[in-house]
């Protein structure tokens, strides 16, 4: 049986540290996984409002990387009405204002044709009906902010001059009734009627942060019970049928659980069910694979949080991420799951929420049902400079690489952003590979390679304060072509924003020479640095010429390969170069290859022409 590199090489670290300061050990052959283009995502790339995007965020958007937006503001979703193109504000009283997907989702097609948009089905049952009973909040108190913003009032409510509520506004005056057959009606509405290809638009939050309803729409639900729960289930399961008898390849992610609290213990109480009680995650798992065992109908895709963590320090800050999957990880920050099991447990302090769910969709679903995990709304709801803002993100997009993230958007946008995007949109590849760093907390190093093999790239982040980092680096099961090769690092940002397109941004570029599959080089305190090495490849020649397309991309049983009259045969090949499949064209038809017994992953297309070889890529789900 063959050992990978890592096998060899993990006991040496400890006798190279004493000649480095990290030793990072890649292999090639290890953890090979596809990385979602999807990671690379925010909220809101493009304006849904009467003012267009300007300008300059629309090129930063075109040439920074984004493959992703999600466009359906968040809370503000739950009531929107896309017939009349209103939308409640929770934040502001409930008034109703005008909020328009349609344009929002042309906008994305006719101008980022290459970044997936993400809007949301509504679950409440009611949505936004008129702005004629909004609260008049200039005559209040000249429009301040202030904690009264979040008082119920629109629909003829009232409140004293200090900003405690007299009277609740009657939600009936702005709400209307709003089904499941209603909310799903946008996509027929956007494919027949707007002619929009709805292949851009796959993913669908289910609603928004629903088990903080009485906190967030407490004018409908002002707490939450065992039948306020059910209801809210019987809602979810109600459109996701409704939308799977429209198209059921879309993408469903939910329950987009609002914050580290409740991801286990929602506004008001935790919900009992057959006679125990169950923190909010493991109830919801629960109750989708229930409802997908009885009815057949597939009730989850993407299994979606927001997270707003509160750490205060540097230190702390740039080891957030590990509360995603590290379950050795002691938080500081642990606190809603101490009630992960009912009750009160001061000993729960690890975390690692998508390990617990994994571990939840395994026990109720069963292995290997396929849901992948994703971050909508994520912000450090404490302020750091743009490099420690950059260096946080970048975290993130690393382990999302690493774990096989679906898409992640944060919620606010900060300074150092867009280059942290950029860096890794433009030059990681798309396929994850094992590395292992001999300090791992203190330095990652985060690695990818494309499908061919001839390109790999090592994203290296300093998480230290003070302290540059010398890093040897061995590179296995990978043939590097030696020589000087280029580096791109992000340090010391400014307070000012500096990207602002492909070439006007802070990357420092550099070189650093590789020879026999070892590199050493030095990375300053707080920075990212991307090394770009070119490999021999797998020996395919590659080309210009006709497109061939590849389809459907993914796929789950068949694929099928454009043929112009020139293909003699298409090779399926993993990404380890095996290749797991040939299929010879005996005709000029367009050529059928069975797929349905292989695993689930990437896989390299090679398509044999008479005038040489082309190569595409292709999923199997």
């Amino acid at each position: 049986m063959k050992k990978h590199l890592l096998q060899f090489l993990l006991p040496a670290l400890t006798i190279s540290a004493g000649n480095a300061q990290v030793s990072v050990i890649v292999d090639a052959d290890a953890d090979n996984m596809p990385i979602s283009p999807y990671i690379y995502g925010k909220n809101g790339a493009v304006s849904d409002k009467d003012a267009p995007t300007s300008e300059a965020d629309m090129i930063r958007n075109r040439e920074s990387g984004l493959r992703f937006s999600r466009q359906n503001n968040g809370n503000n979703a739950t009531k929107y009405n896309w017939r009349k193109k209103l939308t409640c504000h929770p934040d502001w009283y409930n008034n109703i204002y005008g909020c328009d997907w349609d344009k929002s989702a042309q906008t994305l097609q006719d101008e980022l044709p290459n970044v997936q948009g993400m809007y949301a089905f509504q679950l409440i049952g009611k949505a936004a009906k008129t702005n004629a009973y909004n609260f008049n909040d200039w005559e209040y108190n000249h429009s301040q902010w202030g904690s009264w913003c979040s008082l119920d009032l629109c629909g003829g409510g009232s409140a004293d001059a200090d900003g405690n509520l007299i009277a609740k506004g009657d939600p009936n005056l702005y709400l209307e009734d709003w089904p499941a057959d209603s909310t799903v009606a946008i996509y027929s509405h956007w494919r027949d009627d707007l002619g929009l290809d709805m292949a851009q638009f796959k993913y669908w939050n289910m609603d928004n942060e629903f088990e903080m309803w009485p906190w967030t729409h407490s004018d409908l639900v002002e707490e939450n019970t065992d039948e306020v729960f059910e209801t809210m289930m019987q809602n979810y399961f109600a459109t996701a049928k409704a939308i799977r008898a429209i198209d059921p390849s879309v993408k469903l992610t939910g329950p987009v659980a609002g914050s580290e609290w409740t991801w286990y213990y929602p506004a008001s109480t935790q919900p009992t069910y057959k006679g125990k009680k169950y923190c909010w995650l493991e109830y919801f798992i629960m109750r989708c694979a229930e409802e997908e065992k009885k009815t057949g109908v597939n009730m989850l895709d993407v299994l979606d949080i927001h997270f707003y963590p509160g750490d205060k320090s540097v230190a702390d800050v740039l080891q957030t991420h590990r509360v995603l999957w590290d379950r050795n990880f002691v938080y500081p920050l642990a606190n809603g799951v101490k009630t992960v099991n009912g009750g009160w447990d001061e000993s729960q302090k690890k975390e690692y929420i998508f390990g617990r769910c994994q571990d939840w969709i395994d026990k109720y679903f069963g292995p290997n049902r396929g849901i992948t995990f994703a971050i909508s709304e994520y912000d450090n709801t404490e302020s750091f400079n743009p490099t420690v803002t950059a260096l946080s993100y970048a975290s993130f997009l690393g382990e999302g690489a690493r774990h096989g993230m679906e898409y992640f958007t944060p919620w606010t946008w900060n300074t150092g952003m867009w280059e942290t995007l950029h860096l890794f949109g433009r030059y990681a590849k798309n396929i994850n590979v094992g590395a292992v760093s001999s300090n791992e907390e203190m330095l990652s190093a985060y690695t990818s390679v494309n499908a061919n093999r001839d390109s790999m790239t090592i994203i290296l982040i300093n998480r230290s304060e003070k302290d540059a980092q010398k890093v040897d680096i061995t590179l296995g099961n990978f043939d590097a072509i030696d020589g000087s090769h280029e580096t791109y690092q992000l340090a010391n940002l400014p307070s000012g924003e500096t990207f602002n397109s492909h070439e006007d941004n802070a990357l420092v570029k550099g070189k650093v020479n590789v020879s026999s599959n070892a590199l050493t080089l030095s990375v300053p305190a707080l920075s990212m640095t991307a090394v770009v090495v070119p490999g021999v490849g797998l020996g395919v020649d590659q080309f210009t010429a006709q497109p061939v397309a590849v389809y459907p991309n993914p796929t789950t049983d068949v694929l099928y390969v454009s043929n112009d009259g020139n293909v003699n045969k298409v090779e399926i090949v993993d990404v380890k170069g095996v290749t797991v499949k040939t299929v010879s064209a005996t005709t000029s038809a367009d050529v059928v290859v069975p797929v349905a017994d292989l695993a689930k992953a990437l896989y390299v297309v090679k398509i044999f022409k008479n005038n040489g070889v082309k190569t595409s890529t292709v999923v199997v789900k």
